[in-house]
C-alpha cells in the first residue's frame, strides 16, 4: 500500500471518490472496476489501469478513506490542544467533527463496510489503525486531564461509544442528525467525565 502522505493524482482521486460512492450504494460486493469506471464517467478499463486487481482497488479505497479520517482527527487534536481543560469546547468540537462526517454519508458508509472487511484483512486493519489510534490519542489527552488513573482504557471506551453514535446517527433522518449527534456526544462525554475512576 502506498504511504498515507503520498499525493493522489487527479485521476486516481476521481476513481477513489467514485469507489466510495459505489461501496456506499452497494457494499463491497458491488465494488468492481467496471462499476467504478461507470460511476466516474470514465471509459471501461480506466480503473484497472490505475488499480490493477480488486485487492488493489479495495486497499486503495481503504487508504483513501483512512487518509481523510486521519486529517480530520489531526485537525481536531490541534483545536482541542488550543483550549485545554474546556469540556464544553471539546464536546462541541467532537460533535462538529461527526456532523461533518455525516454530511458525507457515502464516506461513513464506505468506512463502515471497510471496517467490517478489516476484521478479515490485516492490511485493511493496518490502514484504519492509524486514524483510530490518533483519535484515541486525542481523546486520551482530554480524558487524562480529568483523571488520575490510566486514561487509555477510558479513551477506548469513549471512542467505541462515539463510533456507535456515528453509526446510529446514520439511521436518523438527515434533518435530525446534527441535533442527535450534539445531544448524544454530549451525553457520552458527560457520562464518562462523571464516572468513578
Amino acid at each position: 500500500m502506498p504511504p498515507t502522505d503520498a499525493p493522489l493524482s487527479p485521476r486516481r482521486r476521481q476513481l477513489l471518490e467514485a469507489a466510495v460512492a459505489v461501496v456506499a450504494a452497494g457494499g463491497l460486493r458491488g465494488l468492481t472496476h467496471r462499476a467504478v469506471d461507470a460511476r466516474a464517467g470514465l471509459p471501461a478499463g480506466t480503473c484497472s489501469a490505475y488499480l490493477r486487481t480488486r485487492a488493489a482497488l479495495v486497499h486503495g479505497l481503504a487508504q483513501h478513506v483512512a487518509t481523510g479520517l486521519t486529517g480530520d482527527v489531526e485537525a481536531l487534536g490541534r483545536r482541542l490542544a488550543a483550549r485545554p481543560g474546556d469540556p464544553a469546547f471539546a464536546s462541541a468540537q467532537i460533535s462538529d467533527l461527526f456532523a461533518g462526517w455525516l454530511r458525507e454519508p457515502d464516506v461513513v458508509l464506505a468506512r463502515l463496510e471497510l471496517t467490517l472487511e478489516a476484521a478479515r484483512d490485516d492490511e485493511l486493519a493496518a490502514a484504519f489503525a492509524q486514524w483510530r489510534d490518533r483519535l484515541l490519542d486525542v481523546v486520551e489527552e482530554v480524558v487524562g486531564r480529568s483523571r488520575d488513573t490510566d486514561a487509555r482504557p477510558h479513551a477506548e471506551a469513549v471512542v467505541a461509544s462515539l463510533e456507535g453514535v456515528l453509526l446510529s446517527a446514520l439511521a436518523q433522518p438527515a434533518r435530525r442528525r446534527r441535533a442527535y449527534v450534539t445531544r448524544t456526544v454530549d451525553a457520552v462525554l458527560t457520562a464518562f467525565a462523571e464516572s468513578p475512576g
